[in-house]
């Protein structure tokens, strides 16, 4: 019965299928085939999957929706037909209705019953090859936190919405864009700093949970860019003025590639609709070009600079920097100034009070907002971070007053790792060691 409704749901769909079992091979299952991809496909699918591993998730999608439809209409078909055939007749007299059936009992249990196997074992054949990366899969570190995305490359680097043309725009949100490899599997290694999240790639037919305090593991392996894919910009002069398409990057110049929206799939809060993100495909040529000059380039050494980095990157979601309101307070005018907080304290705004917000948003909420924000440890911020939003903050401000005095730069017998010289002491926390370059970018936004 099973290998029936197999072959009946296969012709639907323009395949030819053999009978099969539940302990049939995956790859000897039908696959959807991307070439043939037929009307009901599209009207439940909308394109084919950019991933060569879930052909398998569309054949069994589709099999379900006919299976579904050809039993909704036997069952309709069945139930007009008795309320026809079995009316109420004037001057006759129903006959008694059985209480009791062996046969058909056993038959409306079994039948089903081994069509819920055949289901099982398909769905979980299809599960475990999406669940279990190979072997040679490369990992790249994923962080979901509201509202944003933060993807760490082998070499260190991290890309999220503050990266420079590593970003787009839509709707007033910036969204980060991930590049990846065409034709190499990519397990992701995941988890969420503050509360659930999920990451959901619709083209993939992938979806995994982020637990805070807990790794959990998805993989994929995007195809390659199409002939018709879109090209990155040759020049600077040939970006799209309105903003549309790639950036100019010079180690991707003239590479076809392919996009992928990244949605979170588990309500987070006021902005989870806007927690959106990019996955674009390249040739692994071109990813391994790319890769290698983001490990080159380095955060601002400008303090300043940095900061706005830092802003676009993990606060702009929440703070406005025009004074408009927002879901937290705005930066306009906050530094050295004093505001109302829960339970009807007054506090004044300065590098410690805003590094402790950073560190411990929860311990003092600005009175009229909601404790949103969420908590950036020494391992997810660094103190130079630290260091370049205050010096944002303080040019956004009527009493910033003078940006602190800046290192000095390494001369004649100071040299990196040398003993500072008397008198100097390193900022509190630092992990940074002489002339290294932090590639981490940075993450927060104050009360």
């Amino acid at each position: 019965m099973t290998a029936l409704m197999t072959c009946i749901a296969a012709c639907l769909l323009g395949q030819t299928a053999p009978p099969v079992s539940p302990t049939t091979d995956v790859k000897s299952i039908p696959q959807a085939d991307p070439e043939n991809f037929g009307f009901w496909d599209r009207i439940w699918l909308r394109t084919p999957t950019s991933m060569p591993q879930s052909h398998d998730t569309d054949a069994m999608f589709m099999w379900l929706w006919w299976f579904c439809t050809i039993w909704f209409v036997v069952l309709m078909f069945l139930m007009v037909y008795w309320v026809i055939r079995y009316r109420r007749r004037p001057g006759t007299i129903a006959e008694r209705s059985p209480s009791h059936s062996t046969p058909l009992e056993l038959t409306w249990t079994i039948v089903p019953s081994l069509f819920l196997v055949y289901i099982f074992f398909r769905g979980f054949e299809g599960f475990m090859a999406k669940v279990v990366p190979p072997g040679n899969a490369v990992q790249l570190n994923l962080t979901g936190y509201r509202w944003q995305w933060d993807l760490e490359y082998p070499n260190g680097v991290v890309i999220n919405a503050g990266t420079p043309n590593h970003a787009t725009v839509l709707s007033a949100t910036s969204i980060p864009i991930f590049y990846v490899p065409a034709e190499t599997p990519i397990r992701l290694r995941m988890n969420s700093t503050d509360v659930m999240h999920a990451f959901w790639v619709p083209d993939f037919r992938i979806k995994s949970d982020l637990i805070p305090n807990r790794y959990t593991v998805v993989w994929f392996e995007a195809v390659a860019p199409g002939a018709d894919a879109q090209k990155h910009p040759m020049t600077q002069a040939d970006v799209d003025p309105n903003g549309k398409g790639a950036a100019f990057i010079p180690e991707l110049a003239g590479e076809p590639y392919t996009d992928h929206w990244v949605f979170c799939a588990e309500y987070c809060g006021t902005a989870h609709s806007e927690m959106w993100a990019i996955v674009r495909v390249v040739s692994d040529g071109a990813y391994q070009r790319w890769l290698k000059a983001m490990a080159v380039a380095s955060m601002p050494s400008d303090p300043v600079a940095l900061g706005k980095v830092v802003y676009k990157a993990r606060c702009a979601t929440c703070h406005s920097v025009d004074g408009s309101a927002n879901t937290g307070p705005t930066w306009l005018n906050m530094y050295g100034n004093s505001f109302p907080h829960d339970g009807g304290q007054q506090h004044t705004l300065d590098d410690n009070f805003i590094v402790e917000s950073i560190r411990n948003p929860g311990r003092h909420v600005r009175e009229g907002f909601a404790n949103n924000m969420t908590a950036f440890s020494e391992g997810l911020v660094n103190q130079r971070q630290v260091e370049g939003i205050l010096a944002y903050m303080r040019t956004l401000s009527d009493k910033g007053g003078a940006p602190p005095a800046q290192p000095e730069a390494l001369g004649e017998g100071n040299t990196p790792g040398s003993p500072p010289p008397a008198g100097s002491t390193s900022p509190p926390g630092s992990t940074s060691k002489p002339g290294e370059t932090p590639v981490t970018p940075p993450s927060p936004a104050p009360h």
